[in-house]
């Protein structure tokens, strides 16, 4: 993990300490600076460093963005999945204000953060890592007092009279840099992208993309419909959003097994007057009138008693002749569902939301230094749900090995210890009973810091021996 934090500030000494807060966060994400930095000059040095205004977030965050990739490259065939969270701080007092972050709710404040996610394409489905970030507010949301507040987020990039253009600056983004490993991304977006403007100048500009569109859109097929088969899925769970706003087009509902219809057409959508659709296109981009794209039906059959039944309407230019592609459409828009859990690893395993940092700045930095973490969270986990049976060399250092061993001699680790195995054992030291099922982001974060807690205290120990 060092590598995710080999940062360039600008001061040797800046450097050093971002990598070894980035990697104590590591260890230790959930809790706060005060805990974990206990000494109180080390505690000072990491404020210190958080409040300084020639450490720009963007640049604590660029070596993990460069590892990834690195990482999409020799993965060949990547997602960018793109999404957008809101970032909410809990407001103690009524007359408490954070600088610089806008009102979320009547007891929050905060920012929207809009974030690109590299995911593998093929085989098991794991995070890569951040290919973009995008904190924002929207214009009309800032008060008519916040000068600075505006000036701040102008000078962040990040105060947008149209939300709409963080979707073509993220997909440019992510398409330029993987371009420069040779690598040409998917861009997988749910129904807020459904948008005549977005999807024509993505087909413009040669851009691969899997775009759920909105149920009430209306269609024309070229051809009739063809139906590919019946496939079985799991659909992940949905929490409720904090605001009703979404709540009948973002249903909450529980993790199931679903069986959906398939089916796919060439359809073409045409050039409407609204003033909404056109506020999609950049400044010079000129709509053509038609477009033309090959769509994927998939509808699920026998919803449980009460629920929604599921249809996805996925837009796309990528090749459907066959049932193969159309499934491999369908697998795509599928692995959207991990941006979803990397905002949980985030906010929940990271304890994003719970910092208690006075000005958006600062909070942009910590967020920076905390994001590799989360990533790194998930990807343990991910592994541990999509490959279970890899040997544990591919989770672990030999030593963390050994201490699991050593600390759980009733889970018979052996040489042949699998990836699933490893990940039980981790999540039983924070905390985990079998019997209370899958693990969740709390325990298997706290097992994960008592590990790394033992694994220092065995290198400072083995450190000291040497010495003596």
């Amino acid at each position: 993990m060092a590598r995710e934090f080999a940062v360039d500030l600008g001061d040797v000494r800046r450097n050093r300490r971002a990598q070894e807060v980035g990697l104590a966060l590591v260890a230790k994400p959930q809790l706060s600076l005060p805990k974990v930095f206990e000494d109180e000059a080390q505690l000072q040095a990491v404020y210190d460093l958080l409040r300084n205004d020639a450490v720009a977030w963007r640049d604590v965050v660029k070596p993990h963005a460069e590892r990834t990739h690195q990482r999409a490259r020799v993965a060949g065939d990547v997602l960018a999945v793109h999404d957008t969270t809101d970032v909410a701080f809990r407001l103690y007092w009524p007359d408490e204000q954070r600088e610089h972050m806008i009102s979320m709710s009547t007891r929050t404040q905060g920012f929207f953060l809009h974030t690109s996610l590299c995911v593998t394409a093929t085989g098991p489905v794991l995070p890569l890592g951040l290919l973009d970030l995008q904190p924002y507010v929207n214009r009309k949301k800032l008060e008519a007092s916040s000068v600075e507040t505006q000036k701040f987020w102008e000078m962040e990039a990040g105060v947008f009279d149209n939300e709409q253009e963080r979707w073509f600056r993220s997909i440019a983004v992510a398409d330029d840099e993987l371009g420069q490993y040779e690598v040409r991304p998917i861009h997988v977006m749910d129904r807020e992208t459904d948008s005549y403007g977005l999807l024509s100048w993505m087909a413009h500009h040669g851009f691969r993309f899997v775009v759920r569109c909105d149920d009430a859109r209306k269609l024309r097929c070229d051809e009739e419909m063809r139906a590919v088969g019946v496939v079985d899925v799991e659909l992940g769970e949905r929490f409720p959003l904090r605001s009703g706003s979404k709540g009948d087009t973002h249903p909450p509902r529980r993790a199931r097994n679903a069986r959906l219809t398939v089916r796919s057409a060439v359809v073409t959508l045409r050039r409407t007057p609204k003033v909404k659709d056109q506020s999609w296109s950049p400044p010079g981009f000129e709509q053509p009138k038609t477009l033309k794209l090959n769509l994927v039906e998939a509808i699920e059959l026998n919803p449980p008693a009460g629920e929604k039944a599921v249809r996805w309407l996925l837009l796309t230019q990528e090749p459907i002749g066959t049932e193969a592609e159309v499934l491999r459409v369908l697998d795509w828009y599928r692995r959207r569902w991990i941006i979803e859990e990397f905002f949980k690893a985030a906010k929940t395993g990271c304890s994003l939301e719970k910092r208690q940092m006075d000005s958006a700045a600062t909070m942009l930095r910590m967020m920076a230094l905390l994001l590799p973490s989360a990533w790194r969270l998930l990807l343990l986990r991910s592994a541990a749900q999509q490959m279970p049976d890899l040997a544990w060399h591919h989770l672990l250092t030999p030593l963390e090995f050994r201490i699991l061993q050593r600390m759980l001699p009733k889970f018979k680790l052996t040489k042949t210890a699998t990836v699933a195995q490893c990940f039980l054992a981790i999540a039983r030291l924070g905390g985990h009973l079998k019997r209370n099922g899958s693990p969740g982001w709390q325990t298997l974060q706290s097992g994960w810091a008592r590990l790394q807690e033992l694994s220092l205290g065995a290198k400072v120990g083995r450190r000291d021996a040497i010495n003596a």
